[in-house]
Order: C-alpha cells, then structure tokens, then sequence
C-alpha cells in the first residue's frame, strides 16, 4: 500500500512540477490501528501551494458494515523551534458510514506546515482511530 501510495505521489509531483510552482505534500501513514477494523481511508491528501498562499486537504473515509458513524478532524501544523504547533482545526462528525470534506486555509509562504487528519470509526461501544500525516517536501 505505502508503495502504491508512494507511486502516485512521485507521478503528482512530477506533473505539478511541470506545470506550475507548487509545494505538495506527500502522506507518511503513520497509523494509530486499534485493530477493530470497522473502516478503511479512501483518500487523504493535500497541498500547500507557496504560489497561491493557500493550502488545501481533502479527506474521505468508508465505514464497513455496523459502522453507525463516522468523525474526520484535520489539523493544519505550523512548524516553529523544532514544533508543530496547530493553527487552524477541522472537525466533522457524520452520521452512517461515509464521511468527507475538504478545507483551505491561507497560509505564509516562509513557513513549513504538516497537514495531520484523524479518523474514527464508531459501531456500538467499539471504535477505531487512524492519525494519517502529510508533510512539506
């Protein structure tokens, strides 16, 4: 999976690169697996454009069955002495088992930023949480 993801990364880049001045970002699946099961990513992903000043993150997640909702926070980092600290936050709680949304925020073109999105999976008492993060190249 890291592979596949991995590919498709370096082929957006590559055609961004070619055809405007855009920082993207790449997901380093640090994943917090409870085990559970109960939901898998669709897609997480998300740019900072220095050229625009803005950045951008997309974020979709698919409850299996006996999945009764679904949360996805997204946090926007700003790395400061050697910290992220967050500086803006996203957070939506949908009911079944589909969840998506998308955000944009302003940003500083001098800054370095990590994009960090949290996802949650509920079905009774049990619960599954995946922390995905996309870093600055």
């Amino acid at each position: 999976m890291k592979n596949k993801v991995k590919a498709i990364a370096v082929a957006l880049v590559i055609a961004i690169i070619s055809s405007a001045a855009t920082i993207i970002c790449y997901a380093n699946y640090d994943e917090k697996d409870t085990g559970i099961k109960l939901t898998y990513i669709d897609s997480y992903n998300g740019t900072i454009d220095h050229q625009t000043l803005s950045t951008t993150v997309t974020a979709k997640i698919y409850g299996k069955s006996g999945v009764s909702s679904v949360k996805i926070k997204m946090e926007l980092q700003k790395l400061s002495s050697g910290t992220y600290s967050t500086v803006e936050t996203w957070e939506q709680t949908f009911t079944g088992s589909i969840g998506s949304m998308e955000e944009s925020k302003i940003t500083n073109p001098f800054s370095t930023y990590r994009l960090k999105a949290t996802f949650t999976a509920y079905s009774g008492s049990a619960s599954e949480t995946k922390t995905l993060y996309i870093y600055e190249e």
